[in-house]
C-alpha cells in the first residue's frame, strides 16, 4: 500500500512539472523540433500516474471490503466512508485527464497548423486548474483512506504490542 501511494505522488508531481513544461515549450518553444515526441512522453507518465491513483484506491476499497467481512463485528462504516472518498475523489482526477489529453491534441494540431491558439490558453489554462483542484483531492483521499485503514485495523495493532 505504502509503495503505491508513494509512487502515486512522485508520479504525480513529474506530471505537473511535465505539464507546466509543455505550457513553457508551446510559448517559448524551446524544444520546437520535439514538441509532438515531448508531449506523448509527458502524456505517458500523466495518464499512468492518474490511472496509478484510481487503481490505487479501487484497490484500498476492495481491501477494506474484504477485511470489513471477514470482521464483521467491525461493521460498515468504514466501507461507506471510503465510497464517500472515491466519490469525491474520481470526478476531478477523470477531468484532469480528459483534459490534458484535449490539451497534448489541440497542441499537436496547432502545431500544424490547422487550429487557433486560443482552443490551447483555453484548455491548458483549464487543465491547470483541474491539475491543482484533482491533486489536491487525491491527497486529502490518500489521508482519508490512510486513516480508514489505521482506524479498520488498530485492534490488530494494539493486540501485537
Amino acid at each position: 500500500m505504502w509503495f503505491f501511494m508513494i509512487l502515486c505522488y512522485v508520479l504525480i508531481a513529474i506530471s505537473g512539472i511535465g505539464l507546466v513544461q509543455i505550457g513553457l515549450n508551446h510559448y517559448f518553444d524551446f524544444w520546437i523540433t520535439n514538441r509532438i515526441t515531448f508531449d506523448l512522453m509527458v502524456s505517458i507518465i500523466f495518464i499512468a500516474a492518474q490511472t496509478l491513483v484510481m487503481f490505487f484506491f479501487v484497490g484500498t476499497g476492495v481491501n477494506i471490503r474484504e477485511y470489513l467481512e471477514a470482521h464483521p463485528e467491525l461493521g460498515n462504516d468504514l466501507y461507506k466512508k471510503m465510497f464517500s472518498i472515491k466519490r469525491k475523489l474520481y470526478p476531478p482526477t477523470m477531468m484532469v485527464t480528459m483534459l490534458f489529453m484535449a490539451t497534448v491534441i489541440i497542441d499537436g494540431i496547432f502545431y500544424f497548423g490547422k487550429v487557433s491558439e486560443w482552443w490551447f490558453h483555453i484548455l491548458y489554462f483549464l487543465t491547470l486548474f483541474y491539475f491543482f483542484k484533482a491533486t489536491k483531492e487525491q491527497h486529502a483521499s490518500f489521508k482519508g483512506s490512510t486513516n480508514i485503514v489505521l482506524e479498520m485495523t488498530k485492534g490488530e495493532r494494539k493486540k501485537n504490542d
